[in-house]
């Protein structure tokens, strides 16, 4: 059970027991006054179910921890920051219903701290969690090399736990995907889910349909169509959400530009919408957008990993090699 990691999170973040940025604080604190909600209510089944499925079958591809051990093959344990991020978009519901309450996010963290594994592995749980609604769902990105990142993760798993042999596992020039059918012990049906890489190409003419999709990326984005044809293809489910994750981009007018500064605005209460999720880590920009680079406390707030995927020195060498150039 995960719920006391999600809300000691959150505690420690607005207390200051953890360094965070504005936008980061005012999430915490928007979950906080959920809770306290008449018409909400936090399930605890999805969300514990779902972190469970990624750190049980996955497993670390590739990298090393701060001491140089390596990670190839070793579990995939969710820091406290993913599963507070997990417990908002799996754990509110709408008191008396079955409607899940967020059917969009936007996560905004720096590079290296492990989102676009967190992401990939939240796609495969959320498939297996709504399999008899026959899951669908899509990674996409501007670019398929960055799809094929977080595939390649899933299926690295399947093969290390040896069980890649039971899905239909397809992963050349032509698609890249993973299938499988649940059955019951007499044999019927019991559910199905899909998981699909892919670019997102705007001039496509495929008809989608899924539950679940994930834009990564989407400072890369350069036209709206991109990321909406997906959201538009989950109109046959109540649960469905999408989810737009990036590192930040350098164009302002992007689309993911746009939807940083609206998601920034629903987190800090400057606009209500009751359907979208947003956890925006940056570092704190005075009013003409400058930013104290070389300060360590900076580095904190634009990676939730600090310490733990993202290294100290590393950060601020670069940050000095910077200034200095």
């Amino acid at each position: 059970h995960y719920k006391h990691v999600a809300v000691q999170y959150a505690d420690d973040v607005i207390a200051g027991n953890v360094v965070a940025g504005v936008e980061i604080v005012a999430a915490c604190k928007r979950f906080k006054a959920d809770l306290a909600r008449d018409d909400l209510e936090l399930r605890e089944h999805d969300p514990d179910l779902a972190i469970n499925i990624m750190q049980t079958t996955l497993v670390h591809a590739q990298g090393e921890d701060l001491e140089g051990h390596a990670l190839l093959g070793t579990p995939f344990i969710l820091q406290p920051w993913q599963v507070f991020i997990i417990y908002n978009l799996l754990g509110f519901y709408y008191r008396g219903t079955n409607e899940r309450r967020f059917k969009e996010a936007f996560i905004e963290v720096a590079r290296k701290n492990g989102k676009t594994s967190m992401i990939a592995g939240l796609a495969w749980a959320v498939a297996i969690l709504q399999r008899h609604s026959g899951s669908v769902c899509y990674i996409v990105a501007a670019a398929l090399k960055q799809t094929l990142q977080a595939f390649h993760f899933l299926t690295f798993s399947l093969r290390y736990q040896k069980i890649d042999s039971q899905f239909e596992i397809k992963d050349n020039s032509f698609e890249h995907s993973i299938k499988y059918t649940f059955r019951k012990a007499d044999g019927t049906p019991d559910g199905s889910i899909e998981i699909v890489a892919m670019p997102s190409n705007p001039d496509s003419q495929d008809s989608f349909n899924c539950n679940f999709a994930i834009a990564d990326e989407v400072a890369a984005y350069k036209r709206p169509a991109q990321y909406n044809r997906f959201k538009e293809a989950q109109s046959a489910y109540t649960n469905k959400l999408m989810i737009g994750i990036t590192t930040a981009g350098d164009n302002i007018n992007s689309f993911g530009y746009g939807r940083q500064e609206y998601a920034v605005k629903v987190a800090t209460g400057l606009v209500k919408d009751d359907a979208l999720f947003a956890f925006v880590a940056r570092a704190d920009q005075d009013e003409k957008g400058n930013v104290d680079y070389t300060d360590p406390v900076q580095h904190q707030k634009a990676n939730p990993s600090y310490g733990v995927t993202k290294r100290p020195a590393d950060l601020m060498n670069a940050a000095l090699q910077a200034q200095n150039d």
